[in-house]
């Protein structure tokens, strides 16, 4: 069970980079920094609640979100 969290959160960290270095669509109008931002947020969401990859996940979407909302072109 240990192996597949972490298989599971590789693949998930793999997405993510790909998302923040080369993003497609939409997100491609969100600044490099918010992407960033809202990355590093969620790391440390992960970090404070026990390392919840749920919980990182969830608070790094709720800042891209905002971030988006506040500093899209």
């Amino acid at each position: 069970m240990v192996w597949l969290r972490a298989v599971a959160t590789a693949i998930l960290a793999g997405v993510i980079a790909q998302l923040i270095l080369f993003p497609a669509g939409a997100l491609a109008g969100i600044p490099l920094s918010v992407r960033v931002s809202a990355a590093v947020f969620g790391f440390l969401a992960f970090l404070a609640v026990k390392r919840s990859v749920f919980a990182g996940v969830l608070a790094g979407e709720a800042a891209l979100l905002v971030g988006g909302f506040l500093f899209a072109h």
